[in-house]
C-alpha cells in the first residue's frame, strides 16, 4: 500500500494507493494545492481513481471538484452529503478497492451529518470526527452537527484494536499520527463519558459557525473551484470546539419548536414546510405533515432553484430528529434564502406531541 500525507500545516490531505495497479485516492484535498497533488501523482506514476471528502468542509475550499475536472477521478462523499457534484454516494459498511487495498467506510456523524471515517488495514482516516490527544474531536455546532450522534459514533470505536493508527483531518498542535491505545489515554472524547454528560458539555460550547465559515460551507456545497471572494483565516483552529471563539461575527441556524411550527403552518403567511428526509421515511412509520414538500437533503444543493419563489418568504425545514434539517437550513441560508428555520426535534417530536400526520397505507 502507498500512503502519504501531502500538506504542510494543520489541514491534512492523504494519498492512498496501490503499487500493483497504480491506482490512487486523495482524501480531503485542498483546492489551492491541486497542482501539487497532480505533480505528486505523476511523480509516483499513479492514476487518480477516487477523491473523497470526509464531510462538507467549513474551513477550506475542497479540491474535489477541480481534481475531478483535471483527472477524471470520481468524486465521493457520504450519501447524506449536500454537495452537488458528487459522483458516487457512500454508505456505511461499503468497501472501496484500490487494486489489492480495501478501504472500508464508516459513517461517523456528529461533527457534520455526512462525516465518514475511512478504515485501512492498520489505520483510520477520521476526518474531523476525531482529532489527536487533547484536540479531542470536531466541533458539533456547525450546520448538521449533533452532540448525541457524535457520542454514538464514538461508541463504534470501542471494538477497534489498540494498535490501530489514527490520522485526523486536522491537527493544530504539530502532531501527525497516534494510535488508538494512546488516544484512549489522552483524548478527552474517549474517556468514557456518559451520554448525557457528553451531550450537555458540548451543548455548553455552542458558538455557531463564524460568518466566513458559513460562506465556505456554501461554496463547498456548490462545488466551487476557486476561493475568490472567500476570506479564510490561516491556520485558525476553526474545526475544534470553541475554535472560533472571539470571532466578531457568529451565526446560528435558526430553530423553532414543534409547537411553534404547528402554529405557524396554518397562519396567514403560511411558510413552506420542506421535508428533507428520503421518500421511504416520508411515507414511513413517522409519516409526514400534511402539505409538506419532499426534497431529500442529498438533492437539495442542486435543486435550490426550484424554491426560488421562497427566497424572501418563510421556510421551515423538518427531518427525523433535527440534524439533517439543520444542515438544510444552513445550505438554504448560504444560498440567499432570507427566513429559514429548522424544526427542533423533527418528526420524532411531532409524533410525541400527538399532532396529526399523514401516512400512506
Amino acid at each position: 500500500m502507498i500512503f502519504a500525507q501531502l500538506n504542510p500545516g494543520a489541514c491534512k490531505t492523504y494519498l492512498v494507493g496501490s503499487a500493483l495497479t497504480n491506482e490512487g485516492m486523495l482524501v480531503d484535498p485542498l483546492a489551492d494545492r491541486v497542482d501539487a497533488y497532480v505533480a505528486e501523482l505523476q511523480r509516483r506514476g499513479l492514476r487518480l481513481k477516487y477523491v473523497v471528502d470526509t464531510h462538507v468542509h467549513a474551513d477550506h475550499l475542497s479540491g474535489g471538484a477541480l481534481l475531478k475536472q483535471r483527472t477524471g477521478a470520481q468524486d465521493l462523499m457520504h450519501e447524506s452529503s449536500v454537495a452537488g457534484c458528487v459522483d458516487r454516494r457512500l454508505r456505511d459498511g461499503e468497501t472501496l478497492l484500490l487494486g489489492e487495498v480495501p478501504v472500508h467506510v464508516m459513517h461517523t456523524p456528529g461533527h457534520t451529518q455526512d462525516s465518514v471515517t475511512l478504515r485501512l488495514q492498520d489505520r483510520v482516516l477520521t476526518g474531523d470526527f476525531r482529532f489527536l490527544g487533547e484536540g479531542g474531536g470536531g466541533r458539533t455546532d456547525l450546520p448538521g452537527g449533533d452532540e448525541a450522534e457524535h457520542w454514538e459514533s464514538l461508541q463504534r470505536m470501542k471494538h477497534l484494536p489498540d494498535e490501530l493508527l489514527i490520522y485526523p483531518g486536522h491537527d493544530y498542535r504539530g502532531r501527525e499520527v497516534s494510535n488508538l491505545a494512546e488516544e484512549r489515554r489522552r483524548n478527552p472524547r474517549l474517556v468514557g463519558w456518559p451520554r448525557e454528560k457528553y451531550v450537555s458539555w458540548l451543548q455548553g460550547q455552542v458558538l455557531g459557525p463564524a460568518e466566513w465559515m458559513k460562506d465556505v460551507i456554501g461554496a463547498n456545497c456548490a462545488c466551487r473551484t476557486d476561493a475568490a471572494g472567500l476570506h479564510i483565516p490561516d491556520e485558525k483552529p476553526a474545526c475544534e470546539v470553541s475554535g472560533t471563539r472571539g470571532d466578531a461575527a457568529q451565526v446560528l441556524v435558526r430553530t423553532v419548536s414543534v409547537g411553534e411550527a404547528a402554529v405557524l403552518l396554518p397562519g396567514k403567511q403560511r411558510p413552506l414546510l420542506l421535508d428533507v428526509r428520503g421518500p421511504e421515511e416520508f411515507d414511513g412509520e413517522l409519516g409526514h405533515v400534511k402539505g409538506a414538500r419532499l426534497l431529500p437533503l442529498n438533492e437539495l444543493a442542486g435543486r435550490t432553484g426550484e424554491l426560488g419563489e421562497w427566497r424572501e418568504r418563510p421556510v421551515l425545514v423538518v427531518c427525523t430528529g433535527g440534524g439533517r434539517s439543520s444542515t438544510a437550513a444552513g445550505v438554504l441560508t448560504a444560498a440567499g434564502f432570507r427566513d429559514v428555520r429548522s424544526i427542533s426535534g423533527g418528526m420524532l417530536a411531532w409524533n410525541q406531541m400527538g399532532i396529526p400526520v399523514e401516512r400512506r397505507p
